[in-house]
């Protein structure tokens, strides 16, 4: 009688939590998406070298204070990974390198023609696999 319970217990609660625990996007989460501003950008570079024309800049950090750990650390761990962001609805991607003596500050290189400016926000999904 009492093994019957338990496997009832388990059958009912235990694995039905443990699912929903491994099953969870929180859990699963391949990337991250941070709300990061911009403190400097760039025109599209013009250059006699063919391969730098039209290459952008973005210099940026945290745009919520508690998302400061979180991008520091991934800059250390990712610098120069490929990442996507998004301004007013349009997406781009570029790569986001470390700047090693501006703690929690990283560079973010692209081409195109997203163009945000000083003081905007951007969404950055940042890769949590190299």
């Amino acid at each position: 009688m009492m093994k019957t319970k338990r496997r009832h217990f388990m059958w009912t609660f235990i694995f039905p939590f443990l699912w929903f625990l491994c099953a969870s996007p929180a859990f699963c989460q391949d990337r991250i998406v941070l709300s990061c501003e911009v403190m400097e950008s760039s025109d599209a570079l013009k250059s006699s070298i063919p391969k730098l024309n039209g290459i952008r800049y973005l210099l940026l950090h945290h745009a919520n204070a508690a998302d400061r750990e979180t991008l520091t650390k991934w800059l250390t761990e990712h610098s120069g990974a490929e990442v996507t962001f998004a301004f007013k609805g349009e997406q781009q991607k570029g790569t986001l390198c470390r700047l090693a003596n501006c703690f929690g500050r990283g560079l973010l290189i692209y081409t195109g023609d997203l163009r945000p400016i000083k003081k905007d926000i951007i969404d950055v999904s940042l890769p949590l696999s190299p």
